[in-house]
């Protein structure tokens, strides 16, 4: 990938997961980097802006309590409340042995500042913290929004945490603000989550523009995959669609099949609307090759494609969808056991690999983000033995945007 080049590169002390790796969107558009190993050991990266101007690659490490020695560290995952100040919410899944006996105790923890704040101080938050005793090992934590309706009006969309465990269930933790806890909901508000065959390693959650309709993919460790499309305002599954692989599901992303944000077509200043997206969902199997699934609205499950291997004694760890060539089509980056990120590109009707970069061990998970906050989003590969930071060539930008200039305001005359 010679677009990327290498920006950065910070080392962990020990070994993080693919759940260990999660992007804080503050409110004045910058964003920082939360990482944190198995051992304990939670940093915080972010670019700062020296006197002289120029950017400044800074990694410290945050102490967060509750987390006591010998616990392991799960899975991690931050939101911020407001989008006009910073209201963050963070929360570290931990598992750690019992004093009185050899059991396993495993906590949801859940930190923030309890009052709102225009600066972001994560040394404050780390200390503002909330126990959720689980009674499951816990896997993939994330967040996404839990809608009230009245009639056709939005009354609140609220962040909830939704948490995969060890006991086949999905579980959904709301805050109770008057009291600063957090509690889990009844699974009427996310039915696609009542009935799983075995524990759920990998979910995403896609929200319409109107919010009207929640689609959930998610993969379970027999190597089952759902796909369901529910009603936010009755809770009601429209439709569920499954399948199963005879292998590991490691990933699972839903993503539109076109960037329209960055196209400029005719039709776009007509009165017409523009067609909305497709909705693709990507699977990558460990050991087998990814199965893209395209415009699962319609086709639900039916319509697909496979993915080439390059390497087939390597096992794929992650995946990430992103428009890293500029031309408003995406293209699919996949990690691999064998320190690879593959970069695929769609041309004639078919995809191949297009583009692939070594690394020095193998990778995790891979995440497209403005971190520098100079409004071009830098490749994040989180490998075994540290974070990479890669940026886009500027030659190569410069190169690009002088050609959409050029389509834009020179007439091309026959």
């Amino acid at each position: 990938m010679e677009q990327f080049i290498d920006a950065h590169y910070f080392h962990l002390p020990s070994q993080g997961s693919i759940y260990t790796l999660t992007v804080l969107n503050l409110a004045n558009g910058s964003k920082k980097l939360l990482v944190a190993s198995l051992k304990r050991e939670i940093f915080c990266f972010e670019y700062l802006e020296s006197p002289k101007n120029y950017l400044i690659p800074t990694t410290k490490e945050v102490s967060f309590t509750y987390i006591p020695s010998g616990a392991e560290i799960i899975s991690i995952d931050a939101f911020n409340k407001s989008s006009t100040k910073n209201e963050f919410v963070i929360g570290i899944t931990i598992i750690k042995n019992s004093n009185e006996s050899d059991q396993l105790e495993t906590f949801l923890n859940i930190y923030s500042e309890w009052e709102e704040s225009n600066d972001f101080n994560i040394e404050n938050i780390a200390q503002n913290c909330l126990n959720v005793l689980l009674n499951f090992i816990p896997y993939k934590l994330l967040h996404t929004y839990l809608i009230t309706w009245n009639d056709n009006d939005i009354v609140s969309k609220e962040i909830v945490f939704v948490l995969s465990g060890s006991d086949h269930q999905v579980h959904v933790y709301r805050e109770n603000a008057s009291d600063h806890e957090y509690k889990e909901i009844d699974k009427d508000f996310f039915p696609e989550f009542i009935k799983t065959p075995s524990p759920v390693i990998a979910i995403d959650i896609y929200h319409t523009e109107d919010f009207k309709e929640r689609i959930t993919a998610y993969a379970c460790e027999c190597g089952y995959v759902k796909l369901t499309r529910t009603s936010t305002q009755t809770n009601k599954l429209i439709y569920n669609f499954f399948t199963r692989f005879n292998n590991y599901i490691s990933s699972l992303c839903i993503y539109p099949e076109k960037n329209i944000t960055n196209q400029f077509h005719k039709k776009d200043l007509d009165t017409e609307k523009p067609e909305k997206p497709h909705l693709n969902l990507l699977v990558t199997n460990s050991i087998l090759p990814a199965v893209l699934f395209r415009n699962v609205l319609k086709y639900g499950l039916s319509d697909f494609s496979t993915l080439p291997r390059h390497n087939h004694t390597s096992i794929l760890t992650c995946c990430e969808v992103a428009n890293v060539n500029f031309d408003g089509e995406p293209e699919i980056l996949i990690g691999n056991s064998s320190q690879e990120v593959m970069l695929y590109k769609y041309k004639e009707k078919r995809w191949y690999i297009q583009d692939l970069r070594k690394f020095s061990s193998p990778i995790i998970n891979i995440r497209y983000s403005d971190i520098t906050g100079d409004g071009l989003k830098e490749l994040v590969v989180f490998s075994m033995k540290g974070v990479h930071i890669l940026q886009h060539d500027f030659k190569m930008v410069e190169k690009v945007l002088a050609d959409k200039i050029d389509k834009l305001t020179i007439p091309q005359i026959k």
